[in-house]
């Protein structure tokens, strides 16, 4: 088990020095098994293709941060902080990938953020005021919004700190909470 996470490891870190060097595109599944000296056997063994790799590199360098059971309201700007920063880290990785086929990424992220909205929306919403109905669309709209704000982040450079994109997502989810209670306090008022 842990040789195959190891081969693994080997495979992601392969394509992603390769992305240094070429456009997502051009790597072929050749190029990464030369490049880690595996041969497409291997590859193959844990790979379907090289999108299936893509897929697990995203998580390998970033999105791994937002599957934790533990991410809560009380942590989840840490673990965005941590998902930004190995993001800029490996900045060429991700801004030569996102713009060979955003769609990956975009698709990745919004799933991930939606079940955290989902998850964040049940722990808040103790009364049960909103349908799940609600908590789904609702959890599908932010993603979308944080998923455009990283795109646009990684296209522009990934220059802002991730301290400072962090905090700007934390301070729009208070706000958000903040002025829903006072609609709801006030509809509830008026009752």
């Amino acid at each position: 088990m842990a040789e195959g996470k190891a081969t693994k490891e080997t495979i992601v870190k392969a394509l992603v020095a390769l992305c240094q060097e070429k456009n997502y595109d051009k790597i072929t599944v050749q190029d990464i098994s030369q490049k880690a000296c595996l041969n497409r056997q291997t590859f193959y063994y844990h790979f379907k293709d090289k999108n299936d790799l893509l897929h697990y590199a995203y998580y390998r360098r970033g999105l791994q941060y937002l599957v934790s059971d533990e991410l809560a309201l009380t942590n989840w700007e840490e673990s965005v902080l941590k998902m930004l920063k190995e993001m800029q880290i490996c900045h060429q990785f991700y801004l030569n990938t996102v713009t060979a086929i955003p769609k990956v990424l975009t698709k990745e992220f919004n799933e991930l953020a939606k079940r955290l909205f989902v998850r964040l929306f049940d722990e808040v919403d103790q009364e049960g005021e909103l349908s799940q109905t609600d908590k789904e669309f609702y959890a599908r709209f932010l993603a979308h919004g944080c998923g455009g704000i990283l795109i646009d982040w990684l296209l522009a450079g990934a220059d802002q700190p991730p301290i400072t994109i962090a905090a700007q997502l934390f301070r729009f989810a208070k706000d958000i909470e903040f002025f829903a209670y006072r609609l709801y306090e006030k509809d509830w008022n008026e009752r």
